[in-house]
């Protein structure tokens, strides 16, 4: 290799880690591209289409874990989308941003302290304009798309729906969800609705959601963050398998006192814990179907 391309390649690797000390930066794009079209920070974002396309494919955007790693979500989601032939989007955003689970899981509607933050700049309120953008980009021409999150991200996926309950969303799934939100009216959110600036008819909306509470049978371990591993989390049981379980029947015998008709399912999965490689080909074939 000459000097010159060695030099080349150098630059490069220091454009995308930055060492600050003992601690290795978040890595970022060129890899992806950076959403900034809307009121809050810059997302990144990963996009993979399958070979012969067309401009209807179905979009799965995924939203990751407390680890924030959207390259290894996204890579945990590709021959899968290959197979089945979907899009893959998946969202970065950078601790930078969005510090903590107030901000990350519980889509940054309210500070820690409880204080209300305003709605264009909830992380919920990216994800329509950052759908509206994809498709300007890339011409495709689908109304509506598939969710997908795990952990934190899958306690970012049921939250999102019960506060954006118009959101163009067909099917979703919240894997392993770190803790979880309870239609429970005396507690407080992000643990249940008290205080949660829910929109007209938005809980019935989201009992009646086509979505998936996916669960490792082997996630039997405790959480660390200060939300998930915190008291009102432990009051919902020791493990995201119970606090999933918890969620499934709180929302089931919310509906049943509603008259409404549940559209929510649990799937548990033997021999996985806290694992979303190993869950993805569960989700998959509950959003898409087999193949």
């Amino acid at each position: 290799m000459t000097p010159v391309r060695i030099g080349l390649l150098l630059l490069s690797i220091i454009h995308v880690v930055h060492i600050k000390g003992d601690d290795i930066s978040q890595i970022v794009p060129p890899w992806g591209y950076v959403f900034d079209e809307w009121a809050g920070d810059p997302l990144d974002v990963i996009v993979y289409i399958p070979n012969e396309a067309r401009a209807n494919i179905p979009i799965l955007i995924i939203i990751p874990g407390a680890s924030r790693d959207a390259q290894r979500f996204h890579g945990s989601w590709l021959d899968l989308a290959k197979k089945h032939k979907f899009a893959v989007v998946t969202i970065g955003a950078r601790k930078k941003y969005f510090p903590d689970e107030y901000a990350y899981n519980a889509g940054d509607v309210i500070t820690d302290r409880g204080r209300p933050l305003k709605e264009d700049k909830w992380l919920f309120s990216a994800i329509a304009p950052l759908f509206n953008d994809l498709k300007d980009r890339y011409g495709f021409t689908s109304e509506k798309f598939y969710l997908f999150g795990h952990s934190a991200g899958g306690g970012f996926v049921h939250r999102y729906l019960l506060l954006k309950p118009d959101a163009p969303v067909i099917k979703a799934v919240a894997a392993n969800p770190a803790f979880v939100t309870l239609p429970e009216n005396d507690i407080e959110y992000p643990f249940g609705i008290r205080k949660a600036p829910l929109k007209t008819n938005a809980l019935e909306k989201w009992l009646k959601h086509d979505l998936a509470i996916i669960l490792g049978e082997e996630d039997l371990g405790p959480r660390t963050k200060p939300l998930s591993n915190g008291p009102m989390a432990r009051k919902q049981g020791p493990n995201c398998l119970t606090r999933g379980k918890l969620l499934y029947s709180s929302v089931n015998s919310e509906a049943k006192q509603l008259d409404i008709k549940c559209g929510w399912n649990l799937i548990t999965v033997p021999g996985v814990g806290h694992d979303n490689f190993n869950i993805a080909p569960v989700a998959c074939e509950y959003l898409f179907g087999k193949q």
